[in-house]
């Protein structure tokens, strides 16, 4: 089974309750395909970059989930016939993404003193 990614985009105007009914349909179409949910995020209703179907603003989903390139079909195919759904993108991971977690600072030495200098009347001039 592949890794793929899904992040679709929701048209703003519909209720709560519609918004969930249209992320779980999509949710059952991947379940339905043999496909396993590895990671779910409801991002919210954000601006859009550009309009898109007269929409300037959406509410976008994110979806990460192992299945068969059939079930990214099927997911696919979906996205396209919900009128909900106003734009969407799916992509198929090579590896699975690891975050790695920051490198703690390092502690900083005392500072060495500085090379003391002498007045510019004792430096010799050429």
């Amino acid at each position: 089974m592949q890794i793929y990614e899904s992040i679709f985009i929701i048209n703003p105007n519909l209720s709560d309750e519609e918004t969930n009914n249209v992320i779980k349909k999509m949710q059952d179409v991947v379940a339905k395909q043999g496909g396993e949910m590895t990671k779910f995020e409801d991002w919210g209703k954000k601006k859009l970059a550009y309009e898109v179907k007269k929409q300037k603003r959406g509410h976008y989903v994110f979806f990460q989930f192992k299945g068969t390139p059939a079930a990214i079909a099927e997911l696919e195919r979906t996205f396209k016939l919900t009128d909900a759904v106003i734009k969407f993108l799916s992509v198929k991971l090579e590896k699975e993404l690891r975050v790695k977690a920051p490198p703690k600072p390092k502690k900083e030495k005392p500072a060495a003193a500085a090379p003391s200098t002498r007045p510019m009347s004792d430096q010799r001039r050429s």
